[in-house]
């Protein structure tokens, strides 16, 4: 097995690691939780269509289903009354009553399940996929999600 194939898998546990961890905690740790587990996946992925970190279909497929069961954990991780009593980003907006938050984490899974079912073997494939995945996550960032300080 190649170091690149380990490194992958040894992501992935500690991904699912922070997970479990934080299953015992509030809906806010759950959610960040999973967020940075995105996050990760995104900085490999990122380079990869960046041409900055050489392109391997296995670890893009690993990363885009960490990702998916990231985000399909973190969905329902925002009730009512989450955004008190804990530091976190999310703005007041994903609470309201117009809000589209929901049908956007929608689109995000669905654009996630649209990658892993492509199989992108190779840049050239992949690149277009990461840019759907890559808008999905900026769109709700830019309205959802405050600045850090």
């Amino acid at each position: 097995m190649n170091i690149r194939k380990i490194t992958t898998i040894a992501l992935a546990s500690l991904a699912i690691g922070a997970s479990a961890f934080a299953a015992a905690h509030s809906p806010i740790a759950q959610r960040q939780a999973a967020m940075k587990a995105v996050g990760g996946q995104m900085r490999t992925l990122g380079g990869m269509a960046q041409g900055k970190i050489a392109y391997d279909d296995f670890a893009v497929i690993s990363a885009l289903e960490i990702m998916r069961d990231a985000v399909a954990t973190a969905r329902p991780l925002f009730p009512a009354g989450s955004d008190m009593g804990e530091e976190t980003r999310a703005k007041p907006g994903i609470w309201a009553a117009d809000s589209d938050f929901d049908a956007r984490m929608g689109q995000l899974l669905g654009s996630l399940d649209a990658a892993i079912a492509a199989e992108p073997a190779d840049l050239a494939s992949f690149r277009p996929l990461f840019g759907a995945v890559a808008g999905g996550c900026r769109g709700c960032h830019e309205k959802y999600r405050a600045p850090e300080n």
